[in-house]
């Protein structure tokens, strides 16, 4: 069984179980942000929209640095903006739980943007080794040889 056969595959079932973990992690995240629109007065049928903003700019700025580099482009805004927002989330999520002056639960709230942040780029590393692989001269198929008949001697009747 090789490997290349199933390179699709093993990178399309990594490309979920990635976007799974980003996508619940994003859930997490938000649900702490929204909390604390909700308690620093945001009326709650619009507090969805800060941390949507957030963290969803987050998530858009990860995506960009992805298509960058599937065009070959520069892609050092696009991490700027994914270093700000990364780091704004994670101490935002933090600041929603700073009272209880208990480091597990400021890491616990930290790690969800992270895990954004290290699943997405984990994608885009899946995403580079599967260009890679796709942009690497396959080898060139060579023509079946056709064999010439072997030449029949001729006998003179002389």
């Amino acid at each position: 069984m090789e490997l290349t056969k199933y390179g699709k595959k093993i990178a399309d079932g990594i490309t979920v179980a990635l976007c799974v973990i980003a996508l619940s992690s994003f859930s997490l995240s938000f649900y702490s942000l929204y909390q604390m629109a909700v308690q620093h007065h945001i009326h709650p049928l619009i507090a969805w929209m800060w941390p949507l903003g957030l963290d969803a700019f987050m998530v858009a700025s990860c995506i960009t640095v992805i298509r960058f580099k599937m065009l070959k482009e520069d892609t050092r805004w696009a991490w700027i903006l994914v270093a700000i927002t990364t780091v704004t989330s994670v101490a935002f999520n933090v600041a929603s739980v700073l009272s209880t002056n208990d480091a597990l639960t400021w890491a616990i709230y930290a790690l969800p943007p992270i895990v954004v942040f290290l699943s997405l780029e984990a994608l885009i590393m899946v995403i580079k080794a599967e260009q890679a692989h796709n942009t690497r001269p396959k080898k060139p198929v060579s023509k079946p040889r056709v064999r010439k008949p072997a030449s029949i001697p001729v006998l003179d009747d002389e």
